[in-house]
């Protein structure tokens, strides 16, 4: 018994290593088969290539009518945008603290 709480770390260690080997086999066998059996072109691929064609000869046929942009009310609409102003650039490094020299790290 003495023995046994002497090297109780070392005993619980090796079951634990044990126990993880055996859930290891059990879960991941050693097969004969290869990771990659044959290499093919998978038809998934073929068929989404094939649906983005489509698609694509589908939006080549839309023709759009000219005539909404010679229309009063089209005209009429206001552009409500408004110009970006370029701000002045910060600190090279905004992290750096207050009246820290710019340099560069080695």
């Amino acid at each position: 018994m003495k023995l046994l709480l002497k090297y109780r770390n070392i005993v619980f260690v090796l079951a634990a290593v044990v126990i993880g080997f055996a859930v290891y086999t059990r879960f991941f066998p050693a097969g004969d088969e290869p990771v990659l059996a044959e290499e093919s072109v998978v038809p998934a691929e073929e068929a989404e290539n094939q649906d983005l064609i489509t698609l694509l000869l589908q939006l080549r046929s839309i023709t759009l009518d000219d005539d909404i942009f010679t229309d009063p009310s089209f005209k009429s609409l206001s552009d409500f945008s408004q110009e970006l102003v370029s701000e002045p650039i910060g600190r090279p490094n905004p992290f750096a603290p207050l009246g820290a020299s710019v340099g560069t790290a080695p």
